[in-house]
Formats: structure tokens, C-alpha cells, sequence
């Protein structure tokens, strides 16, 4: 067995137990935390101090199971069999013991060090269960604590824990034959350099990547021999047989566990909470309550981030946009300073003075939503309506990211299980999911408009993503039906500390990554007008923007920034709307077009670097087909009244 890295602690566990909250508590630093599953769909590495030593503390996304499909769950399971990091937290759930037991048994049969986190113990005493620790510890062989540790309880136990950490305990016996197998496969291997009982097991299992792990460490004709091992068995019973045989082996030794070391009182009545979460995702009352808080969003978004952007510019950016008009030098300057496409007036007071008030606003609602526990039961509401767009409920979560940030929501997708499943999601992102940025200014746009128009949007784009994905689900063959799993989450008071802290990262975030792409799609716009470029594109595009779409030449600037990030082209737009370019058939065609239009560049990186450049190219060059399509037809039929 290779030796282990000594400075590497990684942090493993089911999806949503808080391993990032761990992480954030450990490191001093943030990663998002949420509410809801596959927040986490890659590794967060940060060295830290801890435990009295100096490590590489590793953050990685939950898995259901060592054995998962899906991409993120083999990126956490990459650290484990490739990495080989010196000890292992293992973050379980306290209101959740026997899914956490049974996959913390996969995780000892890796044999490395390990220290058993469950988490959620605040959780775990409102729901009336209680854990004899001293018990579940002597039970599972290593040392427990028990933490909550959004709320930092337990934190210094735990990490007096990994100081003291047992190297290896005492393992699962399996059937003989199982077991023989085992024996039989070890002993191919050099004692001094044996795979753990894990990996075995994995590759008993017929799980892919055991293999390919083996035949890296000890060369083809090893792992052969012990292919040949598991071969030999499926001969004699059937490969379900073997693997019901395991699983039943964990399932019982979980129950006997359980019932030793965890107590639960009986249930009462139905708290609030939970009777509110049922009724979120009731197929009758939750969508009403979907609508109520769509509406409230819009509300906020739109009144409250429009009087606060008026009141800075009116404080801020204007007086400072004319002081700096009035110092520069000649006209050229001031037409690169303050101009139409000005560096500082469209890269820079665009971005702080208006964005960044809708996003306060958004994220603050938004976040508050996560918090408190809506999110994941608006995706078990949702999980009904996918089927038919060959979508399974597991596909909501990068759907509902995708309001967030639709090159993360592309990255996310990589937890769907199938291609199919991947491609369908990937394309309706791009195709009419608006990030947070751009949902705002769209919104706020929509504030100034007739109530119909907000209405007649909606349905547009509604109606566009339905028609693609009913459609995309008939053209791309059937692959295998994922099962959607997903713990019916209850409702939690929200912490305001967390919700404040998330809303400045995530705004944060946008200025660090999306100030200077604003600045250089300023530049770039200059430099297309001063060169003539720009009135070049506008007539090559003419037959498109003013013909089929009736839209003021104008607009193809809006088109070209797009391209750059898709809120500084949806920025444009509601300068136009503003300054009364726009009449209402306008404002609604250029608002659903620009909704559906092509992705921006960071996510075609994304989906080139997830699906292939062919694929990548396809959805771009249809999503533009579509956007046009879709705005042609409506431009018609607005018209004919």
C-alpha cells in the first residue's frame, strides 16, 4: 500500500451533512454552504494549523456511495483511492445515523486513519434523538464526537480527537465466500504493499474504478489475477447475489449499532416546521406558495434595488462622472472615460452603482430562501414536472444554481448520472435559466414595464424551455433512469449572521470576477466603435435585429456584450429601456431574447471542457436559432393586435 501523504486531512461524507461548514470553521476561510445537496461539486484545499501540526485540509462534494456514477461523486472518491491523505474526518448526520453508518463502513474499509464526525447534533435533539457516544464509538472502532457545527459545538473536541486518532479498527466480516475472495485477492499482493479491504471490495463489487486504481499501483497482470477472483465467484452466484449479501451485512450491523447506541423519542404532533416544508412541496399547495415567492422576489428586487441604485447615483456616480468629464483633457479621453462606452462610467459605476444594489437585494432573499431550508423541498415539488423533459429530480439542483450562476449550475450538472440527463440540463441552463445578475436587472427592467409584460416573458420563456425539453427528450436516445434520492428536508430558523456572510462573499465574488470583465467589454466596445467595426456589425445584422425582431439598431451592442457576460448585455438593455429607446413590443422581444440568447463565454468554457467541443457548439449555434425563433414569433404576434 502506497504511504499515506502526511499533510493531508480529507473531509468526506453524504451530501448536505457540513462538510463545508467544518472546512470554513477549520481553514478560517469560506466555501458556500447551503441547505441542500452538491453545494460542493469539486475539492477546496486550504493549508491550516490544526491539530497541532501543519495539513492540507480538503473539502470534497458528498457521495452517496464509494460506488456512485456520477462525476462529483468520483471526485471525492479520487482523494480516497489517489491521493492517499494521512487521516480522514468523516462528517456524518445525526438525524440521518443508518445512511451515515453504512457509508462510514466504506469509508474504514479504505483503512486509513479516521475520526467520525456526526454533525447536525442541534438538529438531531429537536427531532428527539439522542446518541450515546461512548457506545457508537466502541461500535465502529474509532473516536466519535458529536458536533454542531454551524453553530461551532464540538469543534475542539473533534480536533482534540485527530490528534489522538487510532490507526486502523476493526473491520466487517462478510459471507465465507465473500471473505475467501478477499483472501484469495490479497494474497497476490505483497504484504508490505497490500491494497486495503476497500478496494477489494470495490472491485468484487464490479465498481470501474477499482480496477483501474489496481492496475496503476501494481500493473495489469495483479489486478488481472484478481479480476479473475471475481470472475470465478460470479460463476458460482450471481454478481446480486454477492453484492445483497454486503449490503445486508452493513444494513444489519447499522440496525444492531443503532439500537445500542441511539435513542429516539416517540414522535408528537407535527412541528411547524416540518408541516410547513410538507406543504412546499405539496403538489397542489406548493405552487401557489412557489408563485407567492416569485412575486415577493420581484417586489424586492425591483422596489427596493432601484431606489437604492437611484440614491447612489444621484449621491455618488453621477456628480463623480461629471467631475471626471470636466477634468479630462480632450474629447477623446472623455469619451473613453465617460462616454456611451466609457471604462469608468460602463466598466466600473455600471457594475458597483447597479448591479451590485439588485444583488444585495437578490442574494439577501435568496440566501434567505437557502437558509431556511426552501430550496430543497422546491426541487422535490419540481421533480414531478421533469419527468416528461427525460430529467430526473436530481437534475433541479444545477437547475436552481443556474439562478445563481449558470457556468457553476453547468458544472454542477456533473451529478446527474447519464449523458442524456446531462445534456438536457445543460442546454436549458443556458438556454432560458438567468443568472442572479441578470435575473435582477431583468427584473428591474420589468418594474417599469405594465404588469403584462412581466406576465408575457415569463410565458414566453416558460413555454420555450418546456417545447426544448420535451423535445430534446424524444431526440436524444433513452439511457438508464436515474433514481432521484433526496432527504425530505424540514425547515430551520434562519441564521441572519450566515445569510450576511454568504450575501458579502457571493457579491464579493461578483466584483472580483465580473469588475474587470465589465471594464474590458467596455474597452472592446469602444475600440469597435471608434474603428467602425460596430456600425459594420449593426448593418450585417440588421436583417435580424430590425427586420425579424423590429429592434432598434442599438441593440446588436446588447447582443455583442452578451457574448462577453450576459448581465453587462442585459446592463445595456435597461440603459436603452431607460432612456426611452425601447416602446413596450420592444421592451418584451428584446427581454425573451435576451433571456434565451447564446450563453456567455465562461460557460461555453465550461460546457466545451464537460460535453465537448461538438456538443458545446451545437447547443450554442441552437440556442441562437431558438432565441431568434422564439422573439420573431412574438414580435408577429404582439403585432397583429
Amino acid at each position: 500500500m502506497p504511504e499515506p501523504h502526511k499533510k493531508k486531512i480529507a473531509i468526506i461524507g453524504p451530501p448536505n451533512v457540513g462538510k463545508s461548514t467544518l472546512f470554513n470553521k477549520f481553514s478560517r476561510s469560506y466555501s458556500v454552504v447551503a441547505n441542500y445537496p452538491q453545494t460542493t461539486i469539486e475539492t477546496f484545499r486550504k493549508e491550516v494549523s490544526f491539530a497541532g501540526g501543519r495539513y492540507e485540509l480538503i473539502d470534497t462534494p458528498g457521495l452517496f456511495s464509494l460506488y456512485g456514477v456520477s462525476e462529483d461523486e468520483a471526485v471525492a472518491r479520487a482523494v480516497l483511492l489517489n491521493e492517499h491523505p494521512a487521516m480522514v474526518i468523516f462528517c456524518g448526520d445525526a438525524t440521518n445515523v443508518k445512511r451515515t453508518l453504512i457509508m462510514l463502513m466504506q469509508a474504514l474499509e479504505m483503512e486509513l486513519p479516521a475520526v467520525f464526525c456526526l454533525n447536525k447534533m442541534d438538529e438531531a435533539g429537536r427531532k428527539g434523538i439522542s446518541i450515546d457516544r461512548e457506545q457508537l464509538a466502541r461500535g465502529v472502532g474509532v473516536p466519535v464526537t458529536l458536533t454542531a457545527a454551524v453553530h461551532g459545538a464540538g469543534l475542539q473536541e473533534l480536533e482534540e480527537a485527530v490528534r489522538h486518532i487510532s490507526p486502523r479498527p476493526p473491520l466487517l466480516r462478510y459471507t465465507p465466500a465473500v471473505e475467501k475472495a478477499l483472501d484469495e485477492m490479497k494474497g497476490f499482493f505483497p504484504a508490505s504493499d497490500a491494497p486495503p479491504r476497500g478496494l477489494l471490495l470495490m472491485l468484487l463489487l464490479e465498481e470501474g474504478a477499482a480496477a483501474a486504481t489496481l492496475t496503476d499501483r501494481h500493473g495489469g497482470e495483479l489486478a488481472a489475477k484478481a479480476e479473475a477472483v471475481r470472475e470465478r465467484l460470479y460463476r458460482t452466484g450471481s454478481s446480486l447475489l454477492v453484492k445483497n449479501a454486503v449490503f445486508k451485512a452493513r444494513e444489519e450491523w447499522a440496525d444492531a449499532l443503532i439500537a445500542k447506541a441511539v435513542r429516539r423519542e416517540a414522535a408528537g404532533a407535527k412541528s411547524f416546521a416540518s408541516e410547513a416544508a410538507r406543504l412546499s412541496r405539496h403538489p397542489f399547495y406548493g405552487i401557489p406558495l412557489l408563485i407567492g415567492v416569485l412575486w415577493a422576489t420581484f417586489q424586492g428586487v425591483a422596489r427596493i434595488s432601484t431606489a437604492l441604485a437611484a440614491f447612489l447615483d444621484a449621491l455618488i456616480f453621477v456628480p463623480a462622472a461629471e467631475s471626471i468629464g470636466r477634468l479630462a483633457p480632450n474629447d477623446f479621453l472623455r469619451e473613453f472615460l465617460v462616454g456611451n462606452f466609457g471604462v469608468v462610467t460602463m466598466g466600473v459605476f455600471n457594475a458597483i452603482g447597479t448591479v451590485v444594489p439588485i444583488l444585495l437585494v437578490f442574494f439577501l432573499i435568496i440566501n434567505f430562501l437557502e437558509e431556511v431550508g426552501y430550496l430543497p423541498n422546491l426541487g422535490v415539488l419540481l421533480n414531478r414536472m421533469l419527468a416528461p423533459m427525460g430529467l430526473s429530480g436530481k437534475a433541479v439542483m444545477p437547475m436552481v444554481l443556474g439562478f445563481g450562476c449558470n457556468t457553476i449550475a453547468t458544472m454542477a450538472s456533473r451529478m446527474l448520472e447519464t449523458k442524456k440527463e446531462r445534456l438536457i440540463a445543460s442546454f436549458l441552463i443556458a438556454l432560458g435559466v438567468p443568472c442572479a445578475v441578470q435575473l435582477g436587472i431583468l427584473l428591474a427592467i420589468l418594474a417599469t414595464a405594465p404588469f403584462s409584460a412581466l406576465l408575457i416573458v415569463i410565458t414566453a420563456i416558460v413555454f420555450t424551455q418546456v417545447g426544448v425539453g420535451l423535445l430534446l427528450n424524444r431526440l436524444i436516445p433513452t439511457q438508464r433512469r436515474a433514481d432521484f434520492i433526496m432527504d425530505l428536508p424540514t425547515f430551520y430558523a434562519p441564521d441572519w449572521r450566515n445569510i450576511a456572510r454568504k450575501t458579502y462573499f457571493r457579491i464579493k465574488w461578483f466584483l472580483d470576477e465580473a469588475l474587470p470583465m465589465f471594464m474590458a467589454a467596455s474597452l472592446f466596445m469602444f475600440m469597435l466603435e471608434k474603428t467602425g467595426m460596430l456600425a459594420a456589425i449593426e448593418r450585417w445584422a440588421k436583417p435580424v435585429v430590425t427586420g425579424i425582431l423590429t429592434l432598434p439598431d442599438k441593440t446588436t451592442e446588447v447582443f455583442i456584450l452578451v457574448l462577453a457576460r450576459r448581465e453587462i448585455g442585459a446592463l445595456h438593455f435597461k440603459d436603452m429601456v431607460d432612456t426611452g429607446l425601447m416602446d413596450y413590443t420592444q421592451t418584451v422581444v428584446g427581454l425573451v431574447v435576451i433571456t434565451l440568447f447564446i450563453p456567455c463565454a465562461s460557460n461555453t468554457m465550461v460546457m466545451v471542457k464537460e460535453l465537448g467541443l461538438r456538443w458545446a457548439a451545437a447547443i450554442n449555434v441552437a440556442i441562437i436559432a431558438i432565441a431568434v425563433a422564439v422573439g420573431g414569433g412574438l414580435n408577429f404576434l404582439m403585432r397583429l393586435g
